[in-house]
């Protein structure tokens, strides 16, 4: 592998794992992007429709709770 291609695979093995491990909601783009890199993310991630898809690795129930409480709230 020549230092050019490993750069490469390298920025992104970071890129993917940036995405998946700090993005809740992902763009059509940033999903393709995931699932060209590693197919098992569909197991990761659920559509939310228009293009969008939710990362199960991030979100949590606690903070759709939280959420829905300050809206409630007016927070």
């Amino acid at each position: 592998m020549s230092p050019e291609s490993l750069y490469i695979a390298e920025q992104e093995y970071f890129r993917f794992e940036e995405i998946m491990n700090t993005k809740e909601i992902l763009t059509q783009e940033e999903y393709d992007f995931c699932f060209g890199y590693d197919k098992d993310i569909r197991k990761e991630t659920t559509s939310i429709g228009s293009g969008k898809y939710l990362n199960l690795n991030v979100y949590t129930e606690h903070d759709h709770e939280k959420r829905e409480y300050e809206m409630e709230i007016g927070g």
